[in-house]
């Protein structure tokens, strides 16, 4: 089976040349259907992006605070372990 696909290609008829013809064709349908589908979602008013970029930034400060906590703990619980 392996030696008539084989012989099948050598033949020149066309395939790869279809092939090569038909990637445009493709990749504007990729970009087509990328479109429609992004005219589908629901995209945020303006005060609910603000609403959620604001609870991000919270949700961040927060996060960030708690880093630093434990960090400074740390750093004081190694530095009265080791005495230096």
């Amino acid at each position: 089976m392996a030696l008539t696909k084989k012989s099948d290609r050598s033949k020149g008829d066309g395939g790869f040349l279809k092939r090569v013809k038909q990637r445009p064709s493709r990749r504007s349908n990729y970009f087509r259907e990328v479109w429609l589908e992004l005219k589908k979602v629901h995209w945020p008013s303006r005060n609910q992006l603000l609403t959620y970029t604001g609870v991000v930034l919270v949700a961040v400060g927060i996060c960030a605070v708690l880093v630093w906590i434990v960090d400074s703990g740390l750093t004081y619980g190694m530095t009265a372990l080791l005495g230096r």
